[in-house]
């Protein structure tokens, strides 16, 4: 995986430890998506988005999918990314997981998938503490439009230092 990423182990073992993603075990293999997921994180650092934001998008993001119940449809340890490397285009899908929540948010309500995992009960209701999947929408649209202008501020820098490399003499 590390060489069709183009990265150390250390590099990647690094992300996969700061945003805390599954590590299949050896010979386990990883799932195209985990791969597809990963360029996505190699991309966003590669424009200088801060490590720190691409975590806190994901955790909104994976919270979104939670509030949704996303994560009740597989049982795949890395259900958060299952959606990852989908051709489908949408203005509705999330920026880093793929997963289009554009089916599920509508401005006349929210449609929650079923249920079907069997949970611990918790004391107090998600709604009770506070939980609101249109809030937290909203912060996810706030982190992703300030990751976004990251990505728009240094595109010129990336394009510039393509043009340079291109005039560097091939051995």
């Amino acid at each position: 995986m590390c060489e069709a990423l183009g990265k150390s182990p250390l590099y990647v073992r690094s992300l996969q430890t700061r945003l805390g993603l599954y590590i299949p075990e050896n010979g386990e293999g990883y799932p195209a998506a985990y791969a597809h997921f990963l360029r996505i994180l190699i991309a966003l650092r590669t424009f200088s988005v801060p490590l720190d934001d691409i975590i806190n998008l994901f955790e909104i993001e994976k919270k979104l999918l939670i509030l949704l119940k996303v994560d009740t449809l597989s049982s795949s340890k890395t259900w958060y990314l299952d959606a990852c490397g989908s051709c489908s285009t949408s203005v509705h899908r999330l920026l880093l997981t793929n997963y289009d929540v554009g089916h599920s948010i509508t401005p006349v309500g929210i449609q929650f998938n079923l249920d079907f995992s069997i949970r611990q009960p918790e004391l107090f209701s998600g709604a009770e503490m506070g939980e609101d999947v249109r809030k937290v929408l909203d912060l996810y649209r706030k982190v992703r439009d300030r990751v976004l202008e990251r990505i728009r501020m240094e595109e010129p820098v990336v394009r510039n230092a393509l043009a340079w490399v291109e005039n560097i003499p091939r051995r």
